[in-house]
């Protein structure tokens, strides 16, 4: 062969899937005690992981809340906590609808039948919209911008 003539091509490997990691028991329990509600350090313990803190500074509960972190964000985590999710038929809407409802919600005075406003329980819904709207999450103190952080979530979600 001349150094003109083109090689033969090897033939091609069949596309391969990319296997999906499994996720380990303590992945599992650790995904299983945030969907109870547990805090990040209450889950990590109770998943089972070490807290210990050799070499570096910082508290068992940083260790805790960073790894924690670190392991939701894996790709293989998110997709199993997602697939769960959507088994059992929890979406965006279905988890922010009863914000919407708390800060509608009225009571009935059940000697009267008066109908007023449910102050304490609307209070309870307004404060975990501005929550998950990140009004007032800044460290520096109350965020000021949160028209903007508005528009933006309605813009990201087509609202």
């Amino acid at each position: 062969m001349d150094s003109n003539t083109p090689k033969p091509s090897k033939p091609s490997k069949p596309a391969q899937h990319k296997k999906h990691k499994k996720l380990t028991i303590k992945e599992t329990k650790l995904a299983e005690g945030k969907a109870r509600g547990l805090t990040h350090i209450q889950a990590y313990k109770e998943a089972g992981y070490s807290t210990g803190v050799s070499g570096i500074e910082a508290t068992e509960n940083e260790v805790a809340r960073a790894n924690t972190h670190k392991t939701l964000t894996k790709p293989h985590v998110k997709d199993a906590l997602e697939k769960a999710l959507i088994k059992h038929g929890i979406t965006l809407d279905t988890s922010i609808a009863p914000i919407g409802k708390a800060l509608n919600a009225v009571k009935q005075n059940e000697y009267t039948g008066e109908v007023t406003e449910d102050i304490p329980t609307q209070l309870k819904g307004s404060d975990r919209a501005l929550k998950l709207m990140g009004v007032g999450q800044d460290k520096d103190g109350p965020s000021v911008h949160f028209h903007a952080h508005i528009e933006a979530q309605r813009e990201k979600y087509g609202l």
